[in-house]
């Protein structure tokens, strides 16, 4: 497993990883912070980092297969904007810490976490799980208005603001525009994916001929069964593990106490058949359903709303909040180089830098042996700069060698220099301790048994401090020998007096200021 290093790292000069959200088989999910943001709901976001080493090497073959799905989702979230589907804000290529360069795509941040997690943490009401599956039908009724199938729809990939006022549908990494286009694929969660495309299950029924009437073409009720396996889990509060490839045929109890449990479950049962044609085939046709189904059954419809169709509520308008950013186009390794060779003005990616750095927004690199090249201005986000101009313009680049070992060897050195340096300044520091201790010792104690001349008339004091007593005088001039010293004060005993004592009975012996004394 090769996994990407972004962690405290700053992509194309603006988007600042902080955290590492998850990885799957071939992506890493990290939040970060757009430091070019004016909006601040977009303060915060999330970078989606397509790895195709994360499992080990691969072959040419399965790197353009996951490249173009990657390229894919990024289409079809810019196809189906709306307010319950959550957003893309940008794409890139750049080159992490370790040589690895890698595509990327921006999505706005959502901080309620997913549905699942709700759920785990406590059971929805009927009421509340309807709040959220009108607003998943509508997103997902606008998708499909679209031409996109999601085709892995589960609580997993159903967000929350952080207020879990509204809720919004998020990984596209497996969905198919153009549903008419195209054989089925097989792809999903198990526990909630439609028969016609779960990975581990070959349904008898689906096999073309062996049932009159078999579909070979994928179509909207394939979500449609994955929606009704949702609302089992949002309305009983427990994923459908028993009815994974079958039909829901009972709800729990105490559920299936209530007294909308058998309209519920008639609405469940017939959006769970295993032939895509018994299913409804419209999210409009099952919201209107399952809203019937909830409603207590002595209710009475006015005329108005008999008339009226349930799923003319769901918002099926793209209310875009911000214009899609320009459209992306990832290529394979061997692609970009090709460009690269064919001297086509490829822009080159940037370097992913650590945050602490100072040469983030000034590095750029030239394409390396096995690596992708760059894309072209106008095509990816991490080499322009916000102006619109070539990142760096204007500033001094750091050309950096086309091969990895060289790379290597460079960072090596920098490594060793920045050691050398540090024991140099380490060395340094203890020199100056002992030189400082030593001059210390040296004008201390290093005095005791000197003689010394005395610069003044100076008292002689029973102790080291100007405040006690005075005992006696050496004049000044007189020769005087340190016994002792305490500080700044030294016990002296006069040696010889410069002038005769005025006091026949004063001391010889007692403590006086150093610095009236000078040293031969």
């Amino acid at each position: 497993m090769t996994e990407l290093k972004l962690l405290q790292c700053r992509i194309d000069g603006r988007y600042d990883i902080e955290d590492c959200l998850g990885r799957g088989s071939y992506a890493e999910i990290y939040m970060a912070r757009d430091l070019a943001a004016t909006d601040e709901r977009f303060r915060k976001v999330v970078i989606k980092a397509l790895n195709v080493l994360l499992q080990g090497y691969q072959d040419p073959e399965l790197e353009r297969t996951l490249t173009q799905n990657f390229q894919n989702e990024a289409i079809a979230l810019d196809r189906v904007r709306h307010p319950h589907i959550i957003s893309r804000l940008g794409h890139g290529t750049a080159i992490d810490l370790t040589g690895t360069d890698f595509h990327y795509i921006v999505l706005e941040y959502l901080g309620g976490g997913d549905l699942a997690l709700l759920c785990r943490k406590e059971p929805l009401k009927l009421d509340r799980a309807l709040f959220y599956l009108q607003q998943l039908c509508a997103g997902l009724a606008h998708a499909h208005e679209c031409g996109v199938i999601h085709r892995d729809i589960k609580p997993q990939n159903l967000l929350l603001t952080a207020d879990h006022e509204t809720l919004k549908i998020a990984d596209f990494g497996v969905a198919k525009i153009e549903a008419t286009e195209g054989a089925i694929t097989r792809v999903g969660t198990n526990i909630y994916a439609a028969p016609e495309h779960n990975p581990l299950v070959q349904t008898a029924a689906l096999i073309a001929g062996s049932v009159p009437g078999a579909q070979t073409q994928l179509t909207p009720a394939a979500d449609i069964y994955s929606l009704a396996k949702t609302a089992y889990a949002m309305i009983c509060g427990a994923p459908p593990r028993v009815f994974a490839h079958h039909a829901i045929t009972e709800l729990p109890a105490p559920m299936s106490a209530e007294p909308w449990a058998q309209s519920l479950l008639r609405v469940l049962e017939r959006a769970t058949q295993t032939r895509p044609g018994d299913r409804y085939q419209t999210v409009q046709d099952f919201w209107d359903e399952l809203s019937d189904a909830s409603l207590p059954a002595t209710q009475p419809l006015t005329t108005a709303q008999a008339s009226r169709r349930i799923s003319s509520d769901l918002s099926l308008e793209a209310e875009v909040i911000t214009a899609a950013p320009p459209k992306p186009r990832f290529e394979t390794s061997r692609e970009l180089q090709y460009q690269e060779v064919a001297g086509n003005g490829a822009t080159r990616p940037k370097i992913v830098v650590p945050i602490a750095g100072q040469l983030a927004g000034h590095l750029t690199v030239a394409p390396m042996q096995g690596f992708a090249a760059p894309q072209q201005v106008g095509r990816v986000t991490v080499p322009v700069s916000r102006n619109g101009q070539p990142a760096g313009a204007g500033h001094g680049h750091i050309a950096l060698k086309p091969r990895r070992r060289t790379r290597d060897f460079v960072v090596g050195l920098v490594l060793v220099l920045c050691f050398a340096g540090l024991l140099v300044a380490t060395g340094a520091y203890v020199r100056s301790l002992i030189r400082a201790r030593t001059g210390a010792q040296t004008t201390t104690t290093g005095v005791v048994g000197h003689d010394a001349l005395t610069t003044n008339d100076l008292n002689l004091r029973d102790g080291p401090n100007a405040t006690n007593n005075q005992i006696g005088l050496a004049e000044a001039g007189s020769k005087v020998r340190v016994l002792n010293v305490n500080n700044n004060w030294c016990e002296v005993q006069i040696v010889q007096h410069a002038r005769p004592k005025d006091d026949p009975n004063s001391a010889d012996r007692g403590w006086v200021n150093k610095r009236f004394l000078k040293f031969d």
